[in-house]
């Protein structure tokens, strides 16, 4: 028997006025936070100064945001969805994945004040921040994934992803600058994947 067509269909909640407002102080707040990580240190930043500077109330900032690193780390993920993800598959995994590695540990080379704040926010412990990161490790592993295939072993992914992170957090903090993790994470991948020449 052939259900209902009505059964098919998805109700989507209407986007109203007070969407907007939410989606527009979220927005602010981000800009803002940007903004000031390019004129004065992390350690600097408070919600209430970051309030002040996207002109929106402090109680709304925190009604979205616990902390400033939860704020940051909300950033950050908008800026790795916005990376472009692009995946030829005439080329060795180990190339892609090489490729991919390079594009990501470089997203914020020119921004050492954002790259700072987003260290310390990506070892966060706040709970606020865990979720938050819990969706930057989700978007890391859809791209790791994406470029290896579908044939890889989950464990390859999973290595590939610890060394990615823990990369990703060593040229933010500046114990290594962003070219050189880059190449030292190059050759951690050409150590974990074969070559397939």
């Amino acid at each position: 028997m052939t259900p209902d067509a009505s059964e098919n269909v998805v109700y989507l909640r209407s986007y109203g006025e007070h969407d907007r407002d939410d989606h527009e102080v979220v927005r602010r707040v981000l800009d803002a936070t940007a903004e000031m990580l390019r004129e004065r240190p992390f350690t600097d930043l408070t919600t209430r100064r970051v309030a002040e500077r996207a002109g929106v109330p402090h109680s709304d900032v925190c009604a979205y945001f616990r902390s400033p690193d939860a704020i940051v780390a909300e950033l950050y993920l908008g800026v790795l969805r916005d990376a472009p993800l692009s995946v030829d598959v005439e080329l060795p995994a180990r190339t892609r994945v090489v490729a991919l590695f390079g594009q990501l540990v470089m997203l914020l080379a020119d921004e050492p004040g954002f790259a700072a704040a987003c260290s310390s926010a990506l070892i966060s412990t706040e709970p606020s921040v865990r979720a938050i990161r819990r969706r930057i490790h989700a978007e890391l592993q859809r791209r790791v994934r994406t470029v290896l295939g579908s044939g890889a072993w989950p464990e390859l992914a999973e290595t590939l992803e610890f060394g990615l992170v823990g990369a990703m957090v060593q040229a933010s903090s500046g114990a290594a600058t962003f070219t050189q993790t880059a190449d030292e994470l190059a050759g951690v991948v050409a150590a974990v994947l074969p070559d397939e020449h």
